[in-house]
């Protein structure tokens, strides 16, 4: 078991590092270029996201919407706007530990200072209408910089929720204690931050989010990610659960003596 990880890690950092070589060829930098290519370095999740950005007119205030598209590592986020499905303009960039991130329903903006124009916009908008906030508390020129940003689906906005967040709090977390589902149709991963499923996995389940999708962790290898509720049924016989946990005690204690 361990020799297979071992081998299935070095596969993955190859992946890794073709990807980063890859994406590195993509981007143009408008600003200070930043040296992306590095071996400890690999893609968490990307995607484009909906800002809502506040226009100051000589009359009026106004609230426009702009497309961006970010690239996250596991210690820096590229923020993006996308020329071509091969070419990206680099506007700005963060270290990971430089963000916070928070959820913001509809009835959070009214105490926005741009309250009036995003209410409005929010509750007009059909799509890109699940909002969170990044702080940015120092970019690539050292300045503090806030976006509200909107995604089209509830499970895309936790995702990055999740994924710019540190979740730290997960190391600390009491497993024994989350609900465990049973795969019954296999799932293929299709973004970074899933999780390629077979029939009869385990996993244990951080985050459910109603419109169909939970974030957990696989019990056979530890690797983390999303998937479609569809594909698991939750376990409720209490003799099953107590077994995966003693199989889940099992395997930390392999993980800690190799």
């Amino acid at each position: 078991s361990q020799l297979v990880r071992l081998c299935n890690e070095g596969a993955r950092k190859m992946e890794r590092t073709e990807m980063m070589y890859t994406i590195n060829s993509q981007l143009e930098f408008k600003i200070k270029p930043f040296p992306l290519v590095s071996s400890s370095r690999w893609l968490v999740k990307r995607g484009e996201l909906t800002a809502y950005v506040e226009d100051s007119g000589i009359f009026s205030k106004r609230t426009s919407k702009q497309q961006m598209y970010f690239f996250l590592f596991n210690d820096v986020l590229i923020i993006t706007k996308k020329k071509s499905e091969e070419s990206y303009n680099v506007t700005d960039y963060s270290l990971r530990d430089q963000l916070l991130v928070e959820q913001c329903d509809s009835e959070e903006l009214n105490s926005s200072p741009v309250k009036n124009s995003t209410t409005m916009l929010y509750s007009r908008q059909t799509s890109a209408n699940h909002l969170f906030r990044l702080t940015v508390l120092s970019n690539h020129a050292g300045e503090k910089i806030e976006l509200l940003l909107g995604t089209e689906t509830q499970n895309e906005r936790a995702r990055w929720i999740t994924a710019l967040g540190q979740c730290s709090d997960r190391r600390s977390m009491d497993r024994t204690t989350l609900t465990q589902v049973e795969i019954i149709r296999s799932y293929t991963a299709k973004q970074s931050d899933e999780l390629s499923l077979q029939a009869a996995d385990v996993v244990l389940v951080y985050q459910k989010v109603n419109d169909g999708w939970y974030e957990g962790e696989r019990l056979r290898d530890g690797e983390k990610g999303w998937f479609p509720m569809e594909c698991a049924k939750e376990i409720t016989c209490q003799a099953t659960i107590d077994k995966n946990i003693e199989r889940m005690g099992r395997l930390l204690g392999l993980e800690t003596n190799v």
